[in-house]
């Protein structure tokens, strides 16, 4: 990256997240070496309680929740505005699920969930969820709806569709250095559960884990 490039992130950080959010980042790259080929670090989240406030409850009046059909992922597969790409398509016939939202015919946005409680993080190391939570993750929101705050609403929509499973806690993970995403999650209601710092050295990968409790899980998986 030249001169003129981290000037031009440098004012996009500034113009998004303020002097506190670049003095975050710039801390984070300086400290945990941001994120590379020799090391990373990742934030665990989890959400019991979503947040949509009433402007976005009152906004999303009338509109339609419910999950996918393969159909319907052809059909956004096929435009490239909703970025559903081929591993989605995949994941979609493995037994993930996308719920969608829509505005009378028009699709809103989508927020896909897991089928699998064992979840890749990073680098190839895989988290195991207790029962009671879902991986939630890859959302979008099309532009013309931005800014009115239907992430979190969809969030609540996932819940209360599969708490008749036993689940009632939504599990996501966001590297360190992506502040947008960071903002993204705290804005819903996601709660910080825990930290993995990956490091690699000549021929070793080392991970380093600390979560909370409540969401460390020793069933074992398959």
């Amino acid at each position: 990256m030249n001169i003129q490039d981290k000037l031009s992130k440098a004012r996009l950080l500034l113009s998004r997240h303020g002097l506190r959010g670049f003095v975050v980042y710039v801390s984070r790259l300086i400290f945990f070496g941001g994120r590379g080929d020799k090391s990373c670090r990742v934030f665990l989240f989890e959400l019991s309680t979503p947040l949509p406030t009433p402007e976005s409850i009152q906004a999303g009046e009338g509109h339609t929740f419910r999950f996918a059909t393969i159909e319907d992922i052809h059909t956004y597969h096929a435009d490239p505005v909703w970025e559903i790409k081929d591993i989605d398509v995949l994941a979609f016939k493995r037994g993930d699920r996308c719920l969608l939202q829509f505005d009378g015919d028009t699709l809103v946005g989508y927020a896909w969930l897991a089928a699998s409680p064992l979840v890749e993080i990073t680098w190839g190391f895989h988290f195991n969820m207790p029962d009671d939570a879902v991986y939630n993750y890859k959302s979008l929101t099309a532009p013309l709806y931005r800014g009115k705050g239907f992430q979190p609403l969809r969030h609540l929509k996932l819940l209360e569709y599969v708490k008749g499973t036993g689940q009632h806690r939504l599990f996501a993970y966001v590297d360190q250095m992506n502040l947008n995403s960071l903002k993204g999650v705290k804005k819903s209601g996601y709660k910080k559960i825990g930290v993995l710092r990956c490091v690699r050295k000549q021929e070793q990968v080392r991970f380093f884990l600390k979560v909370s409790n409540d969401l460390w899980c020793k069933e074992r998986r398959t």
